[in-house]
């Protein structure tokens, strides 16, 4: 296989995967839409990797990835004014990173979004425009990176409730 090839190959793993993770909300199925019909590749790559649809630490090594085997595909082109996607910023305190993409109204991103990484957890931060009869809802997605797969949650000092990855579920 040639690395265009390759890089297709990856990409089109990494969009299958966030398809995959995507809700049958209207809001997933718009950003889904704008990843399809960006006006080139490395803008799809660019809405794919900045979207909530797919944890970063993976879009972030496939997009790396993509881009290194086919950099004349995926690299960034001048796009023309207003489409140009703005880059996320990276903040490191002690051991935790934070990143905070700028909100984009127009790919129906009405917050900035934030991501925080520590512990071997991911914490994505953002609002939704629309759940349900609702607007502008905050929307939090938690993801343990680690390997034992278990995560004590308290919500709004309700009791901490135990999550665990894989087989057995989650219980309270």
């Amino acid at each position: 296989m040639n690395p265009q090839d390759a890089a297709g190959s990856l990409y089109e793993a990494l969009l299958s995967e966030a398809r995959q993770w995507a809700c049958d909300d209207a809001e997933d199925q718009e950003v889904l839409d704008a990843i399809e019909n960006a006006p080139t590749p490395h803008d799809q790559l660019a809405l794919l990797q900045t979207s909530s649809l797919v944890p970063s630490h993976l879009s972030s090594a496939i997009a790396d990835a993509v881009l290194a085997l086919d950099p004349a595909t995926y690299s960034p082109t001048p796009t023309p004014p207003g489409t140009a996607m703005a880059d996320p910023q990276l903040h490191r305190v002690r051991d935790a990173s934070i990143t905070v993409v700028n909100a984009a109204p127009e790919d129906n991103t009405p917050s900035d979004v934030y991501e925080i990484q520590v512990f071997g957890v991911s914490v994505l931060i953002r609002r939704r425009a629309q759940w349900g009869p609702a607007t502008d809802v905050p929307y939090i997605h938690i993801e343990d990176q680690g390997d034992d797969g278990l995560l004590l949650v308290e919500v709004n000092n309700s009791g901490e409730h135990e999550h665990r990855t894989g087989a057995e579920g989650t219980s309270a």
